[in-house]
């Protein structure tokens, strides 16, 4: 399989304002996002073979430009239209500038440049062996606290890691009488997509379930599609979203 990553890099954000360009370990936040996915390519580039960021605004498209230029790392800034409803849509149109014998699509938020290369690694090879439209990861939830938070998205799975739900909500409810050793997962927010099955997700219309829970991944299942996950054995570091996430991540990048 050849796989090409795109990471969706919107300027605007309402949590926390020009997110991509904070600079305060010495280079904006997008390109470390992008060396993390050029690490990755560089450990197997007979399945990673190209690195793309996908931009929204011409500021970002610029500084991934000039920090690969001055690194030397194949990364390929792609300037897209502003008006995407979502990071599905903006790698779509990037990967259309793809050529034809690109497998798969693996989309990393720009936001998280600590994602484990090792579970990028695994997710790869968890498609090569698990046949599914996208594949994506999940870990393990034991803490009521995290159950019952609505900004952790919960993964329901069938056999062999396929997707039966995502919710914001704890599901599915527990009867009193009810098995409470059913395991509960956590959802990361990275989609590996087949080529085909990404063209097919971004032409399909929201439907209800996906307006209700604003989880895009439902308009997928709402469809017939196929996700399958991969349970990974703990939680890996979540992704930047505020200012305090923002100032932790300095912290760990100063002191390391």
């Amino acid at each position: 399989m050849r796989i090409a990553i795109i990471i969706p890099a919107r300027l605007e954000s309402t949590r926390l304002p020009n997110k991509m360009l904070l600079p305060e370990t010495g280079i904006p936040l997008i390109c470390h996002t992008a060396e993390a996915a050029a690490a990755i390519m560089a450990r197997r580039p007979d399945v990673f073979v190209r690195v793309l960021v996908a931009a929204d605004h011409s500021d970002v498209a610029e500084a991934v430009e000039r920090f690969a230029r001055e690194r030397s790392l194949g990364i390929e800034p792609v300037l897209t239209r502003t008006d995407h409803q979502s990071g599905s849509d903006r790698i779509a149109e990037a990967a259309e500038r793809l050529p034809s014998d690109i497998d798969a699509i693996l989309n990393i938020q720009g936001d998280e440049p600590d994602l484990p290369p090792e579970n990028v690694l695994d997710l790869a090879a968890f498609a090569e062996r698990e046949e599914a439209d996208i594949h994506t990861l999940v870990y393990p939830v034991d803490s009521r606290g995290d159950r019952e938070n609505p900004a952790l998205v919960k993964a329901i799975l069938g056999e062999g890691g396929r997707a039966l739900y995502f919710s914001r909500a704890d599901v599915p409810f527990r009867r009193a009488d009810g098995p409470w050793a059913l395991p509960s997962y956590g959802h990361v927010g990275i989609y590996l997509y087949r080529r085909e099955a990404l063209r097919r997700f971004v032409s399909l219309s929201q439907g209800v379930l996906e307006r209700t829970e604003k989880l895009e991944q439902l308009r997928a299942l709402e469809n017939g599609m196929t996700i399958r996950a991969l349970v990974l054995a703990s939680r890996p570091p979540k992704g930047i979203d505020t200012r305090d996430d923002y100032d932790d991540f300095v912290r760990r990048r100063r002191q390391a």
